[in-house]
């Protein structure tokens, strides 16, 4: 039987984990905010530390913030990697930029280790509800080998092709909605400077084929102040990392969307936050 381990229990990290213990599956956990354990104690094997909980697993999945907290779990003498055995698959379920991802991996390959690249969309009861979508990048014998695991929370579980093809699956996806956003807000502001009752107008563009998950989102809170807190860190990360990207061709068509989602990024006032420093 497959071990699992889990490091990160957020608000989509525990309900990963909890999907991952229902299954069946032995399971040990990490986090850096200890009271995220809390709930866990009974079900898994709560780790003393990262090179423990590497030890014990062959699927290790990582889901913290960044790419700081990314390499602050997985390398180093007490990083996950450090106990991980020759044979055992890293799958990074943050939304990092790939040039992180591939340092991981260059170091997790010294060790027989494997990475795969997972993020997820879909939040925290998607996650509970075992209904993320999973983009996943690396080899095919990697991904089958993780497969028992992601298959827990993740429906669908994508295999987009290479290491870092499931990050910019993601980032693509990310930049997407942020433009669908700033769109939905624009577009209900013409619509009631034409003198379009506000509630009709929603009701008839969800209804329509202009309709989107960031449309709907948009209309049934009103205005960008209860979600901007939300919204602004995790995508101005992730609009920043996107235009990171180095592109062979494209360009245009890269400009045109991050041209969209800046507009969403300056609505809710959370211009990108990420500079080439921060992902190296």
């Amino acid at each position: 039987m497959t071990n699992a381990g889990f490091v990160g229990l957020g608000s989509q990290g525990a309900g990963m984990a909890q999907r991952i213990i229902a299954a069946g599956i032995p399971t040990s956990l990490w986090a850096r905010n200890p009271s995220s354990l809390a709930p866990f104690r009974g079900l898994a094997t709560l780790a003393p530390g990262l090179a423990e909980l590497g030890r014990t697993s062959d699927v290790v999945g990582i889901c913290v913030t960044d790419d700081d907290a990314v390499r602050e779990v997985a390398l180093g003498p007490a990083g996950v990697l450090a106990g991980m055995a020759p044979g055992s698959i890293l799958a990074i379920h943050s939304t990092i930029g790939t040039a992180t991802c591939t340092e991981v991996a260059e170091a997790a390959d010294g060790l027989g280790v494997a990475v795969i690249d997972a993020p997820v969309s879909g939040g925290g009861t998607a996650a509970a509800a075992g209904a993320l979508t999973v983009y996943v990048g690396g080899s095919v014998a990697s991904v089958e080998r993780a497969r028992p695991v992601l298959d827990t929370y993740g429906d669908p579980v994508l295999h987009m092709g290479g290491l870092g093809s499931g990050l910019r699956t993601k980032l693509i996806n990310n930049v997407l909605n942020a433009a669908q956003f700033g769109l939905a807000h624009d577009a209900m502001a013409v619509g009631e400077a034409l003198g379009l009752d506000p509630n009709l107008l929603g009701r008839a563009l969800t209804s329509g084929s202009g309709r989107s998950f960031s449309l709907e989102v948009f209309v049934r809170v009103g205005s960008f102040e209860p979600i901007a807190g939300h919204l602004g860190p995790l995508l101005s990360k992730d609009v920043g990392l996107f235009g990171l990207e180095p592109l062979a061709t494209g360009g245009v068509e890269r400009a045109a969307l991050l041209a969209a989602a800046d507009r969403l990024l300056a609505l809710v006032d959370h211009p990108r936050s990420v500079d080439r420093g921060s992902i190296r």
